[in-house]
């Protein structure tokens, strides 16, 4: 059965196979010859195809061949034409494949395939308006085939640049379009210089021309170089760089779109001004067109480094409107996107990124009725999330805004809850507002070119103080504005700390006022405050503008200005209006002073801000003087305010009034303050002056200074009055000038500076000071001293009753100098650079008038210059010391600089012009003086190091006083003053300074003669008193020898003790120096003796001394006695034995006077007595011995002089003696051998006795040569000549 069944089938094909294959052979043979006649039927193929293709078909040549068993025509040219002739398409080359079948079975031609082969299609939008539409034309086309190829295809894009060819972008297409009964299948590629840049592929059923009636999909892929040709291709200049893929179906008549992109660059315009480095997202749309609805899943965008995470987003469409839908998404990346990818203009960029929006848009809704009119009628809602803005001219920037806004083409609304939100309003304040949560609703609509935010109503709470706020604003957003930028503030305050001024008050103000109001209330609670603001911003104080404010503050402190001492008040009321600020309070305290009735008022102008502020204050006089120290405005007193102390029981009744430019303070400030004192006390530290019964009124003004016209006081309880006023000033800007008259006794000085020191002054005199502070101060001080006496000599002294105007100024500079002019006596310069320093210029000078102002500061210490016309010394001698009663004058650098003095006198005696120059400095002293008799100078300086190791080591005070000269004839007689004055105190002053003092005078000279020099030491020993000691030179020819000394003793019973050791030399010669006639000549000696007597050394009395006296004279001679002689002259002419000779009668035995060759002898003086035990004289003439007693008070003596001639050589005498001359020769002989007796044999004594002016010489015995002594008449004496030969 298996076997059978193939049999047969076999049997049963077999004929239908040949009848077949015999068909096929005549169907392939008359084929062939119909496509050969085809051009014949060109025409009629024309109109079968114009009848099947929509539009009336036309070609230029037709051949065919064979396609297996399908004929295919070949057409050239062929072209389509609508219905107005007009050719719509023409490809150079097409294919067509005729269906045998179906024109079989329809019995007319049929065709199933189009093949368009390497068309070159050349895209314009010109005219596209033209082009039948693809539903009427192409659907036509694409339903006429069951298959559509396109092979080698040349699509060309034109330049973005050009419309010709040149330049345009060559596409390659490939497509087949297949059609099997109700299924589509489609494959397309396009390929850009053989890379592939689309390619899709798909099926369907049904027309997909008629998306109701088709279900099918598509899937594909556009690569980033395809997407920005098909950019070109819409007219867009798009670059796109990576990929997408996409899915496109069909489902019952409903579209459906997915699509996935991976971008990574985008940059749009011709200039690339767009770009975004990535873009990435998912799509999902849905719907036909007008119903689409379309969702975008989480993607990103990224443009220079920020990246925008895309949110989900639905759109959706009906009809003709659009609807968006958002999550969350964050404003701060999606404006950096849209700046950084150049979207944007320039002028929205430079708007998006001053605004520099942020936060987060939580959810977003937005529709639009028509895209085509967007704005007409529009709807919107969004939560937004810490929304922050920053001020961007005249819109305010906002931070922390937590809203539900609702808008739409009429207006919008929001609904605010927010916490943490600032307000930054640059226009308006210098900082933002901060508010911890702020609740309420904002309204807003625009119009056209204008927004307008209105009926804002906020409750606000702060981190010190909660608030209810108002706010609308106007804002233009055309050019020209169509409405004027205004803002319609109002905010209340309650229970709030001062500071809160500074969330409320505009900067806007002038700068000045701005920084007033925010400095003026450090400290204070606001109960309860309103401030307004309705206008733009336009400048402080615009018409268009008004500004106010009104508030209730309690424990304020008013700092109305820095420096100043603040005002603390238990309440006060601030108000502003525009240009009108005021501050009310009715009682406070400043600084130490309790004020009432305080009000400060600042006006606001267009070139000034005026500040005024008044108060009244009763308190405590002292109280008061704490309060104005503080006040800036009288810094230029604050010395003078520091040095006072103010004490009283009665309140001092004050005024103040304080006015000044806020923008010029300095320039325009004026303090006006009016004190009425009753009773009060005023001190002075400084001064240690005090006054009492301070009465009247006490008025200043910045621009005037201080005022008064009835001041009045006590001072040492004698009536002061105080003028002061402008009309006082001595110069301009001048602050005080006041007037100062009143009365001061020498006692109230006195008692004043505690001095216990008498002045030569007594006496009550009237005195005027003048006072003038300005830029420097001054102080003049006026008084004829009547009524004062000055016990001085002239000129300075003067009578009660007689005038002597005294000048004292003080003028503040850069160096503080007093300037003192008494009329006719003196000027002085004084300046005191710091507290014990001295730095004093007098001039001694007479003048009638004050000499002109000093231009620099006296050099350091006290100086005195000047001429004074005569000086009596014996005048000031009578002055009792004066002590300083401070600082010792050692220790301030004096200088006496050429000071002349036209006659110094002593007692009436001329001593002719002094020049003196003196400079000291602690324990360093030059003085250096000169008058006609005399001149020298005093040095004291300390002894330079011996050594280099006792240079750190005090070294002692070498001083010496020198003496250039000294004239003897120019020297005073001192009279019975100077003699009767005690020596001076060792222990103080001058007798300190003397002591140990080394006196050198080189010359001392009597008119033109010179007499010598003299060297010597002043010094004070407690045993002896004070010394002149070492006594040395060649002094009236004589040398002294540093033995000499004087003590003079001052302790106990007054006695001086004089030592005297001298060489001699002529001693007839040193007479004739100091003007004596000479009675002794000698050619050298020696002197040594011992004085002493009571009294000072000008107290020298011969009758008065004790002691004794050793002279020894060689080669002399006698000479005629000076009867005058008195003092130490007087002995000498004691000594003189010539006058002896003469009244014995031995002149004839002599030359005229008694020479020798030796003459010595001891001199014993006690109380008024002289002991002469021996003088001997040894001479060619013999040998003469005196003794004797001399009563100094009486003036008597006895004694006896033996007188011894030697044979040898006096013959004359002997002769006489031994009657006659014949004997010589033998005498001479005797008297060689036999000396010793000769000598007795040849001496002859005599008595003196009687008056020492006359004296009476007897000759007593011969040949006698003892001298007797006449205190011992047992007693005998060898003459010299025995002593002599015995040597």
């Amino acid at each position: 059965m298996v076997n059978v069944l193939p049999r047969r089938l076999g049997r049963a094909i077999w004929p239908i196979m040949v009848s077949a294959l015999v068909s096929l052979a005549i169907y392939v043979s008359g084929g062939k010859l119909i496509i050969g006649a085809l051009p014949q039927f060109k025409a009629d193929i024309e109109q079968v195809l114009s009848q099947q293709l929509p539009g009336r078909v036309s070609f230029a040549t037709i051949s065919g061949n064979m396609d297996g068993f399908s004929p295919r025509l070949s057409i050239t040219q062929f072209a389509l034409q609508d219905e107005t002739n007009q050719e719509w398409v023409r490809f150079p080359e097409v294919s067509l494949r005729i269906d045998p079948w179906e024109s079989l079975t329809s019995g007319a031609l049929r065709f199933d395939e189009l093949t368009l082969i390497a068309p070159r299609i050349e895209w314009s939008d010109q005219g596209a308006s033209e082009t039948p539409p693809l539903s009427v034309s192409a659907q036509g086309l694409f339903n006429s085939f069951a298959r559509l190829r396109i092979r080698d295809a040349e699509f060309l894009l034109p330049s973005l640049v050009s419309n010709s060819s040149e330049g345009a972008t060559t596409l390659s297409i490939d497509m087949d379009l297949v059609r099997d009964r109700s299924l589509r299948t489609i494959a397309i590629t396009v390929q850009l210089d053989d890379k592939p840049v689309f390619s899709a592929a798909g099926s369907g059923t049904g027309n997909p021309f008629e998306i109701r009636s088709f279900s099918g999909e598509v899937f594909g892929h556009l690569s980033g170089e395809g997407a920005s040709l098909a950019s070109k291709w819409l007219g867009q200049d798009v670059v796109v760089e990576g990929s997408s893929d996409f899915w496109f179906s069909v489902v019952n008549g409903t579209p459906h779109l997915v699509l996935q992109a991976q971008m990574t660059g985008l940059s749009l315009g011709s200039q690339r001004r767009v770009k975004f480095e990535q873009l990435k997202f998912d799509l999902a749309a849905m719907g036909p067109p007008e119903t689409m609805e379309v969702w975008l899943g989480q993607g990103s965008l990224s443009a220079d480094a920020g990246v925008f995470q895309i949110p989900r987003m639905h759109i959706r469409r009906r009809g003709a409107a659009w609807e968006l839908l958002t999550e969350a998404w964050d404003v701060a990346s999606a404006s950096s996107i849209l700046s950084a990818s150049g979207l944007l203009s320039d002028k929205a960029s430079e708007v998006l990124a001053a605004l520099a929006p942020t936060g987060d848009v939580e959810s977003l809704m937005l529709s639009v009725a028509s895209l085509a009119t967007p704005m007409s009628s529009w709807q919107g809602a969004a939560v937004v999330a810490d929304a922050t803005t920053q001020p961007f001219r005249k819109v305010p920037g906002l931070s922390g805004i937590d809203a539900s806004i609702a808008a739409t083409a009429a207006g919008a609304k929001a609904w605010i809850a927010t916490r943490d939100f600032s307000l930054s309003l640059p226009q308006v304040y210098e900082s933002p507002i901060y508010l911890e949560t702020v609740f309420g609703e904002l309204a807003g609509r625009w119009q056209r070119g204008a927004l307008f935010l209105e009926e804002g109503l906020f409750l606000t709470s702060a981190p010190d103080h909660d608030g209810l706020v108002q706010f609308e604003i106007d804002i233009p957003l055309s050019k020209p504005a169509m409405i004027p930028l205004e803002m319609r503030l109002a905010a209340s305050v309650d229970n709030a700390p001062a500071s809160v001024r500074n969330a409320y008050i505009p900067y806007r103000l002038p700068e000045p006022t701005y920084r007033w109001l925010q400095r003026a209330v450090p400290q204070g609670t606001v109960e309860r405050a309103t401030f307004l603001w309705h206008g733009g911003f336009g400048p402080y104080g615009h018409l268009g503008q008004t500004l106010q404010l009104g508030a209730m503050l309690t424990d304020l402190e008013l700092a109305y200005q820095p420096g100043w001492p603040n005002g603390r008040f238990k309440d006060a009321r601030v108000r502003m209006s525009d240009q009108d600020i005021s501050v009310v309070a009715s009682y406070g305290r400043v600084a130490e002073s309790n004020v009432y009735d305080v009000n400060v008022q600042i006006e606001v102008g267009a070139d000034d801000t005026g500040f005024a502020l008044t108060a009244h204050s009763d308190g405590s006089p002292a109280a008061l003087l704490k309060t104005l120290k503080q006040l800036p405005a009288l810094s230029v007193a604050d010395a003078v305010m520091h040095d006072l102390t103010v004490a009283g029981d009665q309140l001092a009744q004050t005024r103040m009034e304080l006015a000044f430019d806020l923008r010029d303070i300095s320039q325009t400030l004026n303090l006006g303050v009016d004190v009425d004192l009753s009773g009060a006390s005023v001190a002075s530290a400084l001064l240690d002056l005090r006054a009492d019964n301070v009465s009247g009124v006490l008025r200043y003004r910045t621009n005037t200074g201080f005022e008064s016209d009835e001041l009045r006081a006590t001072v040492f309880g004698r009536p002061v009055e105080v003028m002061m006023g402008p009309e006082l000033a001595t110069r301009p800007g001048t602050l005080l000038a006041a007037r100062i008259d009143g009365e001061v006794s020498i006692s109230d000085l006195l008692s004043w500076q505690d001095m216990t020191m008498p002045i030569p002054a007594d006496g009550t005199a009237s005195v005027a000071v003048h006072v003038n502070v300005a830029e420097d101060t001054s102080v003049d001080i006026h008084s004829d001293l009547l009524g004062v006496a000055v016990d001085l000599p002239l000129p300075w002294g003067k009578p009660a009753q007689a005038k002597a105007p005294l000048q004292v100024a003080w003028r503040n500079r850069d160096w503080a100098a007093w300037e003192v002019f008494w009329f006719g006596r003196l000027t002085a310069v004084a300046d005191v650079p710091a507290l014990g320093d001295l730095s004093t210029i007098v001039d001694l000078t007479p003048r009638t008038r004050p000499p002109k102002s000093a231009s620099i500061a006296p050099a350091p210490g006290l100086t005195l210059t000047g001429f004074i016309p005569s000086l009596d010394l014996i005048e000031w001698r009578s002055l009792d010391q004066i002590s300083t009663g401070g600082q010792s004058t050692n220790e301030i650098a004096t200088r006496i600089e050429d000071l002349k003095i036209g006659r110094l006198l002593w007692e009436g005696e001329e001593l002719g012009q002094l020049s003196l120059n003196l400079q000291s400095a602690g324990e360093l002293l030059a003085v250096q003086f000169d008058l006609p008799w005399l001149s020298g100078e005093f040095a004291q300086r300390r002894a330079a190091p011996v050594t280099e190791s006792d240079a750190g080591f005090a070294t002692g005070l070498n001083r010496e006083f020198e003496l250039s000269f000294i004239d003897l004839d120019g020297l005073p007689t001192f009279g019975e003053q100077l003699a009767d004055s005690g020596p001076p105190n060792p222990d103080e002053g001058l007798g300190q300074w003397m002591r140990g003092l080394p006196v050198l005078v080189h010359k001392i000279r009597r008119g033109d003669v010179d007499l010598g020099d003299l060297r010597l030491v002043i010094d004070y020993a407690d045993a002896e008193g004070w010394q002149f000691r070492d006594i040395s030179g060649d002094f009236l020819g004589i040398e002294w020898l540093p033995a000499t000394q004087i003590a003079w003793r001052d302790r106990g019973a007054e006695s001086t003790t004089l030592k005297l050791s001298a060489q001699l030399n002529d001693i007839a010669a040193s007479l004739d120096l100091i003007g004596v006639a000479p009675i002794l000549e000698t050619r050298g000696g020696k002197v040594d003796a011992t004085w002493q007597w009571p009294g000072g050394p000008m107290d020298f009395a011969l009758p008065t001394v004790s002691g004794n006296l050793n002279l020894e004279m060689r080669t002399g001679s006698f000479l005629t006695a000076n009867a005058e002689a008195t003092g130490a002259m007087r002995l000498l002419s004691l000594l003189n034995l010539s006058g002896l000779f003469r009244r014995a009668n031995m002149n004839q035995l002599f030359d005229p006077g008694v020479t020798f060759d030796r003459a010595e002898g001891n001199f014993e003086f006690e109380a008024g007595l002289m002991h002469i035990p021996g003088f001997s004289i040894e001479g060619s003439g013999g040998y003469f011995n005196f003794t004797s007693d001399i009563d100094l008070l009486e003036e008597t003596l006895d004694g006896e002089l033996v007188v011894t001639l030697p044979l040898v050589e006096n013959i004359p005498w002997v002769a006489a003696l031994a009657g006659g001359l014949p004997v010589a020769a033998g005498t001479y002989l005797v008297s060689k051998v036999f000396e010793d007796q000769v000598n007795q044999l040849s001496s002859g004594v005599y008595a003196v006795s009687g008056n020492l002016n006359d004296p009476v010489v007897v000759f007593e015995r011969v040949f006698d040569a003892k001298v007797r002594d006449v205190r011992d008449d047992t007693q005998e004496t060898s003459s010299p000549v025995r002593s002599r030969s015995a040597r």
